[in-house]
């Protein structure tokens, strides 16, 4: 089944694609910022235990100084430049220099203004500073009085561009697997929906098959949802088929119940001599004529929007050409055809009916060769149509003759045995039908005409 942007399965996967991606993004935002949470939480907890090892193993030696060795068990307190520090300064009453870790020999950080970060109410603060190598740091603080009113202040730094750093590559592997995750939500949505929708498509062909001929109803299973649309659709199909049959059948009635007045007429007239009987038998004839025309034209009205008659052109052409070959021994009879026939939009009779004049008349002036080709016309006003086109080398009918020899009745040559009705009937069906006839020469320098007649749709 193809998607058209104005389908109603590629709106449905449009819209839930969106709906699908939206909540994804959502889901990624919370998990990522669950996550970064989670870690600063950990980050802040690990530097708290830092800060209360550093504060245990810092003290006041007797000379005032600042006395100790702090091993905090992280490594990357010994190595320089790695984003992790210490420092011990002293503020009250405690002499000397500072105690730093060896990873910040030879460094320094900057501490922000008490007014700008104030201590909490444990006397603690957190701010963000620039490492010795330009790194990001994160630093935990606090006052602490080591006895007797000597106070100094403890810092633990940790390395806040590594933690961005991990929470930046969490962030990246979780989009991707979302990414992954909402594509293959999206392709089981559309495949799903693609499925769900089958049956549809199982309708469309049924529809196309009854269109063409190829089946009478719709046959198959349904699912339950589509089953009330379908026995729905095969109801009208009867409905139409009954309708055409009465249109016929009444048609027929007419016809037979007027044959016989007209039969009487026609032989009172017979039997009468003098101008009077000439002109009843005359107008019997043309009452004959026009009831029997308008009798045919309503019948292809009422079956030819029905989806009832479909006649494959192939098979009739076939044996119609089979037929003038074996009445025509001396002539060639070529049939040319597409590898798939049009499929004509009426009913059998009507198209040997037509074909079967246009051989006809073919037979009787060609001198070698006929051909007969079926083709498609392509589509117009919203309709399919199809082409057959008879062509013959005999004599060909002149440009300002052309219109007359559609005309009933009207014979061009009356050297050639015929009633003159061969070419009038055929533009009197394909009329009827919609279609047109057209006369031309042919490349033998013959009659070449050209019909043009509604096909169902493939």
């Amino acid at each position: 089944m193809k998607l058209r942007l104005d389908s109603l399965g590629f709106r449905v996967i449009l819209f839930s694609s969106l709906w699908a991606a939206a909540a994804i993004a959502l889901l990624g935002w919370l998990l990522i910022g669950l996550y970064r949470a989670d870690s600063e939480r950990g980050f802040d907890q690990l530097q708290e235990a830092q800060l209360f090892n550093l504060v245990g193993a810092v003290s006041v030696a007797g000379d005032g100084t600042l006395a100790g060795t702090p091993n905090l068990g992280n490594a990357q307190f010994l190595q320089p430049g790695s984003g992790w520090y210490w420092r011990v300064v002293p503020v009250e009453n405690v002499e000397g220099r500072p105690l730093v870790s060896p990873s910040l020999a030879g460094g320094d950080f900057a501490a922000p203004p008490l007014a700008r970060v104030p201590f909490d109410n444990q006397f603690r603060r957190r701010f963000l500073s620039e490492g010795p190598d330009g790194e990001t740091i994160r630093v935990l603080e606090s006052e602490i009085d080591l006895g007797e009113g000597r106070i100094a202040r403890f810092q633990v730094a940790g390395n806040q561009t590594e933690f961005e750093y991990t929470v930046g590559d969490f962030a990246r592997r979780v989009g991707l697997m979302l990414a992954l995750f909402g594509l293959g939500v999206v392709v089981i949505n559309a495949a799903i929906l693609l499925y769900g929708l089958r049956p549809l498509d199982h309708v469309r062909r049924a529809l196309a098959a009854i269109r063409n001929g190829a089946a009478t109803s719709l046959e198959g299973r349904f699912p339950s949802e589509i089953e009330p649309l379908v026995e729905e659709m095969n109801a009208l199909i009867d409905n139409n088929r009954r309708i055409v049959e009465r249109s016929r059948t009444q048609v027929g009635n007419l016809a037979h119940s007027l044959k016989t007045p007209l039969s009487v007429l026609t032989n009172e007239a017979a039997a009468k001599a003098g101008p009077s009987a000439a002109v009843v038998a005359e107008q019997a004839r043309a009452m004959d004529y026009q009831i029997q025309h308008y009798l045919k034209r309503a019948r292809i009205a009422a079956q030819r929007e029905s989806i009832v008659f479909r006649t494959e052109v192939g098979p009739v052409a076939e044996k119609l050409v089979s037929v003038m070959r074996k009445l025509n021994p001396d002539k060639r009879i070529d049939l040319q055809m597409q590898a798939r026939a049009p499929v004509f939009m009426g009913e059998k009779e009507d198209l040997e009916e037509i074909l079967g004049n246009l051989l006809e008349n073919a037979g009787k002036w060609a001198r070698e060769r006929i051909t007969l080709a079926v083709g498609d016309a392509g589509t117009r006003d919203g309709r399919r149509w199809l082409s057959l086109v008879v062509e013959d080398d005999g004599p060909g009918i002149d440009a300002d003759k052309r219109e007359t020899a559609l005309k009933r009745g009207k014979r061009i040559d009356e050297s050639v045995p015929g009633t003159g009705l061969g070419l009038s009937i055929v533009a009197e069906t394909a009329g009827a039908y919609g279609g047109s006839v057209e006369l031309g020469e042919s490349e033998a320098g013959g009659l070449r005409v050209d019909i043009v007649l509604p096909a169902a749709g493939h």
